[in-house]
């Protein structure tokens, strides 16, 4: 590697870090970056997932210590993304990716039109009572989510965000916080597949760590200072371009 790579990939990282902890769609940075930077798909797609385990610690560790983690719905969450996660991450090699990303795009869209009919989900907690069907709702949906983070894992963590704001009635922030156990889960375990297959190239994983460490601890760092009401407008910003993009 070339140490112009080795910055690109840095800075790659370290912008898709803060998309990461904000959003849940750095993949969608660095996934492409690095097919363009020569990787294989399939190994750019494994490579990435070891490397954005930098943003999953650093953010999961900052908003621990800020105590902005509910642990009981980050754990009924995480155990069946990680399930998921098996399934998806042997599924890259089989399925058609266009495909899955085509319908991703469109439900994108349509639960983002939901987001704004609706706008104070993501603003203020929902007062309603969360029962039994919220939870069985936000398991099956992270159980799915699991698979496509395990096989793809672009825009995953954006989809966490929905499942906690409109199961669990979370704001921005608390979802931020509470998603990061079940993105680690899904990205440990899919990454682990990648490295018994063999697929994973370890030296570009150096520099994307690092960066997406860097970038995801310094914005849920700042995270409180930004507020609810700005992270739904870059969020329902960056999703509308994100979507966009996976239908190109």
């Amino acid at each position: 590697m070339e140490i112009i790579d080795f910055v690109t990939v840095l800075l790659v990282g370290l912008v898709g870090g803060f998309f990461n902890t904000f959003m849940g769609a750095g993949s969608l940075l660095s996934i492409p970056a690095l097919i363009s930077l020569g990787l294989p798909p399939h190994v750019a797609i494994a490579t990435n997932r070891l490397g954005v385990l930098g943003s999953d610690i650093a953010g999961w560790y900052e908003f621990h210590v800020k105590g902005m983690i509910n642990y009981r719905i980050a754990i009924i969450l995480a155990v069946p993304s990680l399930i998921g996660a098996i399934i998806g991450a042997n599924l890259i090699f089989e399925f058609n990716e266009s495909n899955l990303k085509l319908i991703v795009g469109i439900v994108t869209l349509v639960i983002l039109a939901l987001l704004m009919l609706n706008p104070s989900a993501g603003i203020e907690r929902a007062k309603h009572r969360v029962g039994f069907i919220n939870y069985a709702g936000g398991i099956s949906a992270s159980f799915i989510i699991g698979i496509y983070g395990g096989f793809y894992g672009a825009g995953a963590g954006t989809f966490l965000f929905y499942v906690l704001i409109f199961f669990f009635g979370q704001t921005f922030l608390e979802s931020a916080g509470s998603r990061g156990l079940a993105n680690f889960s899904y990205s440990f375990m899919a990454a682990a597949i990648f490295a018994y297959k063999g697929v994973i190239n370890y030296i570009w994983v150096i520099p994307l760590f690092i960066g997406s460490f860097a970038g995801s601890y310094l914005s849920a760092h700042y995270s409180d200072r930004i507020g609810n009401v700005w992270l739904k407008r870059i969020f329902v910003t960056v999703v509308v371009l994100l979507a966009i993009k996976l239908f190109i």
